[in-house]
């Protein structure tokens, strides 16, 4: 089989001649590549650093207790553990091996504490209270000894205490600042007792200063750095004394079995954190809590605590809706834009239906001529997108694909398409029924595939805004579409019942005086039966209205998360460029009936109508599309906010649920914007069909 090859000059040619239109097309696939190639990787980004800012704001540190091994003696004693400081070591190792490497990846290294009941400071002044604090971590945190020596062992190593043995001494390390505070040096005594006025024998063996104060440990026991007032209720002042490795076994001691508590502590490193680690790290935390031993075990097993797990779940409920609700801005600015390439397609095939109709006359088969237009498409498009592409890498930390589909594949589809059916139509020989019923059956079928096709997008309005108020705004793509989809079929609706005004007022203006009224309802009367440009007007019109008052909702009730300014930045850009968008398809329906419209008014310039009632009538014909988009948009664009708005789940970025406030200036702004676009277009046209004379159409001999 020969595969047709294309007429290298007819392409050529048909791209030059049609420069405009494919420029148009083009910078359309640029800005929407730009878009959605830019916003995933932006809203990605977004996320990671909420999940960082939420992780950080809350400190949900990691704190896996167990309690100690008992120091039973032999004969109703207790045996001081000389390596209790090791077992400690132990301890922390068993629960970081725990972690799983994923979870401790975005960890920092832990830290131990073992820290005794809170005391009381008995020497008769303001209420003091004393804890003993041991801390330990890989390398530190070191200290500095500026008088005195380190705590050491009270007695020997492997001591025997008999229960109800006189109080056990214990050696402590003072910073600078408790030492000042309690006046106290080394070698001196705190007078201590417990709750139950048990006396407690602590000895100051040095006096130390931090090496590092700023280090993550102190922060677990500030009041080993400096007394904390408040800390054990109103009106006390907490102090700590450091424990050695040495005095450790001494503390043991010198309380009940089960009194010290020792935790580890892992503190989440919100660099290490992203977004797509977040489901592994929730899982890890939950299988932990879950395989936790109970607060009354008497083993060993490790207690599990956190509320780390519930910070992530409200960050990823959080990161859920504002993904959702990207994709609904996202999802308008598709449908638009796909709407607009179409009626570019529209525009470009009108332009060529002559060219195309000859070439099919000539020979040129069907195949050959899609193939032409689809290269031409094809190299127009990738071209753009790449383009596009690049700006977005060069703005976005990264680029996606699969937002850009739908309008690359209109780009090169449609053309293409529509050509060929205009070639095909322009030579096919079926013959019109005689008939008069075969001929009103054949119309009756294409009325029914309209009306099956457009009672297709009812349905699926209905069934998205039906999904949306069931599923939620995270139910996937079809609640998603439920504004862009609620928009195209109140556009049909208004497309439909548009020639239907036109064909009245026609007729209430046939009975007036007003010539000039008549011709230009007369031209509404006849292109009102176009669809597609009626339906860019208004979906464009009320889908920015949609975005203006999402952005105002989301404006006023908006925290400083990252996350409700992305999305409050993504509404604003959205509400910009569907009006642009919308002006554009503007222009492109005013060009597609351009040629007929200025012909026709040429003609009537030979019947002694001036340039300037010329321009009256083509307003006329032009300004009820705009009409109706600056008027219905609007108002459909409130009512889509009213069926949807208490579905967007926007309280889990702001907070509250927002009021609705409609920002009628904005809704205003936009219907001015395009009724003052049809006084632009007009004398645009006008002019740049001023160099046609008259004599042109009188020797065309079509009058």
């Amino acid at each position: 089989m020969r595969i047709p090859a294309p007429h290298w000059p007819s392409v050529v040619g048909r791209a030059r001649a049609d420069a405009g239109p494919l420029l148009l097309a083009a910078v359309v696939v640029v800005v929407v590549t730009l878009l959605a190639g830019a916003v995933p990787p932006m809203l990605s980004a977004t996320a990671d650093a909420a999940v960082r800012d939420a992780v950080r704001r809350t400190g949900a540190d990691l704190q896996v207790h167990a309690r100690m091994e008992a120091d039973d003696g032999p004969a109703g004693s207790r045996i001081r553990h000389p390596r209790l400081a090791e077992d400690v070591d132990d301890f922390r190792a068993r629960a970081t091996d725990e972690l799983g490497p994923g979870l401790r990846a975005a960890l920092r290294p832990p830290v131990t504490t073992v820290t005794s009941p809170t005391l009381k400071i008995t020497d008769g002044s303001v209420l003091r209270t004393f804890q003993l604090a041991y801390l330990s971590r890989d390398g530190g945190p070191d200290v500095t000894w500026i008088a005195g020596d380190p705590p050491r062992p009270t007695a020997s190593e492997t001591a025997e205490v008999p229960y109800g043995a006189p109080p056990w001494p214990v050696q402590v390390g003072l910073s600078e600042a408790d030492a000042a505070a309690l006046q106290v040096r080394p070698g001196a005594r705190i007078p201590l007792a417990d709750d139950q006025g048990n006396v407690k024998k602590v000895q100051v063996s040095g006096i130390f200063r931090p090496r590092d104060s700023a280090d993550p440990a102190w922060r677990l026991l500030p009041s080993l750095l400096a007394p904390v007032t408040g800390a054990g209720g109103m009106g006390t002042t907490r102090f700590a004394g450091l424990l050695s490795r040495d005095s450790l076994p001494d503390a043991r001691l010198a309380f009940g079995q089960d009194e010290l508590r020792r935790t580890v502590w892992f503190t989440p490193e919100p660099s290490r954190l992203i977004w797509d680690a977040v489901p592994s790290i929730v899982a890890k935390v939950v299988a932990l809590k879950a395989a936790s031993g109970s607060s009354g075990a008497r083993d060993g097993s490790l207690k599990w605590e956190t509320r780390l797990d519930g910070v992530l779940r409200d960050v990823s409920a959080q990161v859920d809706a504002a993904s959702a609700q990207a994709s609904v801005l996202l999802v308008t600015l598709l449908a638009v834009a796909v709407l607009v390439l179409l009626l570019a397609a529209d525009l470009l095939v009108h332009r060529r239906a002559p060219a195309l109709a000859a070439a099919r006359q000539r020979g040129m088969s069907l195949p050959v001529i899609g193939g032409e237009l689809l290269l031409e498409s094809a190299v127009m498009t990738l071209l753009a997108a790449a383009a596009g592409l690049g700006l977005a890498r060069a703005f976005a930390p990264g680029v996606s694909w699969k937002w850009m589909v739908p309008v690359v594949v209109t780009a090169v589809a449609a053309g293409p398409a529509f050509g060929t059916l205009a070639a095909a139509r322009a030579t096919r020989d079926r013959r019109v029924p005689a008939n008069r019923s075969a001929r009103r059956w054949v119309r009756n079928t294409v009325r029914l595939r309209r009306a099956a096709l457009e009672t297709g997008v009812l349905v699926a309005a209905s069934g998205a805004i039906v999904a949306l108020y069931q599923r939620g705004i995270g139910g996937g793509m079809l609640p998603a579409s439920a504004p862009a989809l609620g928009a195209l079929a109140g556009a049909l609706v208004l497309a439909r019942a548009l020639p239907l005004g036109t064909r009245f007022v026609l007729k209430r203006l046939l009975r007036s005086r007003r010539p000039l009224a008549v011709f230009g309802a007369a031209r509404a009367s006849a292109t009102s039966a176009r669809v597609l440009p009626l339906m860019v007007l208004v979906t464009s019109v009320a889908l920015a209205s949609y975005a203006l008052t999402l952005t105002a909702a989301v404006g006023h009730g908006t925290a400083d998360g990252p996350l409700s300014l992305g999305l409050l930045r993504l509404a604003w850009v959205s509400a910009v460029i569907l009006p642009i968008l919308g002006l554009l398809g503007l222009a492109l329906g005013a060009a597609v009936g351009a040629p007929e419209r200025w012909q026709t008014l040429t003609r009537l310039r030979t019947l002694g109508l001036r340039p300037r009632e010329a321009r009256w009538v083509a307003a006329g014909e032009l300004l009820p599309p705009a009409l109706v988009a600056a008027v219905g948009g609007p108002l459909l664009g409130v009512l889509l906010t009213r069926l949807t708005f208490g579905s967007l789940a926007l309280r889990l970025l702001t907070g509250a649920d927002p009021a609705l406030a409609l920002p009628w200036w904005g809704l205003g702004l936009v219907a001015v914007v395009f009724l003052v676009a049809v006084a632009v277009v007009v004398p645009v046209e006008s002019a740049l069909r001023r160099r046609r004379r008259l004599s042109e159409v009188i020797r065309a001999g079509d009058i």
